[in-house]
């Protein structure tokens, strides 16, 4: 893989869009960069079930793939986000199997849900942390500064009537 860098998964949560509220993952660099990528409810739900370590008596689609591999002895070795081609993240899982490496394309959030499991890492290519993610930073000023500038504009509009 070209240049890229170990991210951790800092969360799930809900952003507000023209489609209404989508789940978003959340991932951080050691840099504090952020890459948010729009995933699906049920993904969403098992990423957190997984990063909570919970075990249902009744597997998900994601445990299930899982026990798979671990039968048939195939490792996941990592996760990797490696392209962003019109407004879509392209992901791979890279498993060993018989001692040598295969890459299966997927969905990020399959791949994330399956590296949560398996407790391996994940990558994602230095140009598109450069290209998509957001500092940190600003991603935490960014609701403090919306309700500021709310306020502003009421007491603006006040001061107008």
């Amino acid at each position: 893989m070209e240049e890229s860098v170990k991210v951790q998964v800092s969360g799930i949560t809900q952003i507000d869009t023209p489609y209404g509220l989508t789940p978003v993952l959340l991932l951080e660099d050691e840099r504090e960069r952020v890459l948010v990528i729009a995933i699906g409810g049920a993904e969403a739900s098992s990423i957190a079930v997984a990063m909570r370590g919970f075990q249902s008596p009744v597997p998900n689609t994601h445990d299930f793939m899982m026990k798979v591999l671990n039968e048939v002895n195939v490792k996941v070795k990592r996760g990797e986000i490696y392209d962003l081609q019109s407004n879509r993240f392209l992901a791979r899982l890279i498993v060993e199997s018989g001692g040598g490496e295969i890459k299966v394309d997927g969905r990020p959030s399959d791949i994330i849900a399956l590296t949560v499991r398996a407790g391996a890492d994940v990558y994602v290519a230095e140009e598109i942390m450069r290209e998509a993610s957001i500092e940190k930073s600003v991603l935490l000023r960014e609701p403090e500064e919306s309700g500021r500038m709310e306020r502003e504009a009421e007491e603006e509009s006040e001061e107008d009537a």
